[in-house]
């Protein structure tokens, strides 16, 4: 905008300055007047950002009209613009030549120069522009901050100081200084101009929070904590005062005090919940950083209960409760922040999604189920929520409902391997259905989606087996599983079932022998390694195998049969 009144009001003066000479001519020449619409014209093209076509007629104008500034300006700036920095400063030479105490054309001639990267070029227009307006503020400011780019702080600090002697002290300019000097590491002089700040405007928390940060920087916490301390006896309740307070106690390993600042936040009814939550993640966070301080930890500890238990009703405290407990193994107590968070912001996803997988990994199966509607409600089409409730089901045998979840899981978005594994549990559950052909296919996806899901290997390769298809790809898929995890009694009893029902009874011998002697076995695989040794004649060992699987599965009511039998 400024350029266009500039340009607008030496347009309107070359005008008038030709209205005059008529009236006091007999006739301008033809030629003159020519120039003056060349030169408006060119101003127009200028506006629309036609610079080339500008350049033409303010060249033009120029031949005419050489001793008027207004129009070497004009061609500056037209320079300027297309980047022809050395018609640009020429021109603007002249300019400031021709009218010197026109501020303008030395700040456009400044401009120039600092594009060029002509340092002391630049300093030296603002100069000769203050021999001409010497308590312009502008200009000095503009001085000022050339000699901070260009890396002259104290000159800069002395122009500041110029500019305060005019306007009064200013926190602003004081602060400019401040970083200057400490850029030159000059600490006591920056420690001056810190109290001059401070001085300028005590009572403003903002400002005393500010100096507290710059005492901070310097290595002066004793300082930065007696502003800060001042700042919270204006206000006791500011959070940014409490959290600075937190960080100094913090790095002093000030443990009490640390734990005095937040004791009395937490206890004080008028500080907002989420201003507490500022507080608190503060401190959990340098837990975080801490884990080994027992001090801190104890002190985050109580902090997180007791924001909890002051505000029951503000969600994000019981959620930040539970991140700590489960991070800590305390599984029950997370749980009772989860429920509890369920309660007060049902819409939160995350919550009900960590209820349900705890329940799960703590094998409360019913109590996942219990609570499937309502964190299916609010957390829909949630891949863990759906898989969870339906692997509880599975495991407690009713695959139906186990059936409809994970179909639900499977349609869910959820990462490749999460993917991989509802796909692998749906299998488990259709051929326990004895949905076969559809299983087959889960069990593929599955091992599409992660070709190293061994479970899904596992699995596929036992279904296999026990239906007696494709043996030789059963056994490659034990083996691979196998080859995952060797000791695992599960994958063991597989590959050694996928050897017995191929008829190598030796090795299938071997396997099951290793998966008992895990420690891990069930009577699944005591009732197979029985069928080992009749297979192999040994009618005694499997006849001792059955009756530990009896022993340990009253179920297998059948087992007594083949036993007597045996004995006869």
């Amino acid at each position: 905008m400024i350029r266009s009144f500039l340009f607008l009001m030496v347009a309107i003066t070359l005008c008038s300055a030709a209205t005059v000479t008529a009236q006091d001519s007999t006739m301008r020449s033809a030629d003159e007047a020519e120039a003056v619409r060349a030169y408006v014209d060119g101003v127009m093209h200028f506006e629309n950002e036609e610079y080339e076509d500008a350049l033409d007629k303010l060249t033009f104008a120029h031949l005419k009209l050489s001793n008027h500034a207004g129009v070497s300006f004009a061609l500056a700036d037209a320079y300027l613009a297309t980047g022809d920095l050395t018609n640009a400063s020429y021109y603007g030479k002249i300019a400031a030549g021709q009218d010197p105490e026109n501020k303008w054309y030395h700040l456009k001639l400044a401009q120039i120069y600092r594009r060029a990267g002509r340092n002391d070029a630049t300093i030296q227009a603002y100069k000769t522009a203050l021999e001409y307006h010497p308590n312009d503020t502008e200009i000095l400011f503009q001085l000022a901050d050339s000699y901070v780019n260009y890396g002259e702080l104290l000159e800069a600090n002395a122009i500041y100081d110029r500019i305060m002697k005019r306007r009064g002290a200013d926190f602003a300019i004081h602060l400019r200084k401040f970083r200057n000097f400490n850029a030159l590491q000059m600490r006591d002089s920056a420690l001056v101009e810190l109290q001059e700040m401070r001085e300028i405007d005590p009572g403003n928390l903002a400002t005393l929070r500010t100096i507290s940060q710059f005492y901070l920087e310097l290595n002066e916490p004793e300082l930065a904590l007696e502003i800060l301390n001042e700042a919270r006896e204006r206000n006791a309740r500011d959070p940014q005062t409490l959290l600075l307070l937190a960080e100094i106690y913090v790095n002093q390993s000030e443990w009490t005090r640390l734990g005095d600042v937040f004791v009395s936040m937490l206890e004080d009814p008028l500080i907002y919940p989420s201003q507490k939550l500022e507080l608190v993640r503060f401190i959990y966070s340098q837990y975080q950083n801490r884990p080994s301080e027992e001090a801190l930890a104890r002190q985050t500890g109580e902090v997180l209960t007791a924001f909890s238990e002051n505000e029951p009703d503000y969600g994000p405290a019981q959620l930040l409760a539970a991140e700590y407990l489960l991070q800590k193994g305390e599984m029950e107590p997370a749980l009772e922040k989860l429920e509890q968070a369920n309660k007060v912001m049902p819409e939160q996803p995350d919550a009900w999604r960590q209820r349900t997988q705890i329940l799960f990994q703590m094998q409360r199966y019913e109590e996942v189920i219990s609570i499937s509607d309502s964190a299916n409600t609010y957390a829909s089409d949630d891949a863990f929520v759906q898989f969870f409730t339906g692997a509880s089901y599975m495991l407690t045998d009713r695959p139906e409902q186990a059936l409809s979840w994970l179909e639900s899981a499977s349609f869910a978005p959820a990462n490749r391997n999460f993917r991989s594994v509802i796909q692998s549990t749906l299998a488990d559950v259709q051929s326990d259905l004895d949905r076969w052909d559809e299983a087959k296919r889960s069990y593929d996806r599955a091992l599409r989606l992660d070709p190293e899901n061994h479970n899904a290997m596992n699995n596929y390769a036992y279904y296999l087996s026990t239906r007696g298809e494709e043996l030789d790809y059963a056994l490659e898929l034990a083996e691979q599983a196998v080859s995952f995890q060797p000791e695992n009694a599960a994958y063991l009893d597989t590959i050694g079932w996928v050897h017995y029902q191929l008829g190598d009874y030796s090795e299938a011998k071997t396997y099951i022998q290793r998966s008992v002697d895990t420690g891990d076995a069930g009577p699944e695989v005591y009732e197979h390694l029985g069928d080992v040794f009749e297979a192999l004649g040994n009618i005694d060992e499997a006849i001792n195998w059955w009756n530990k699987a009896l022993e340990n599965d009253s179920n297998r009511e059948y087992l007594k049969e083949r036993i007597e039998s045996a004995q006869s």
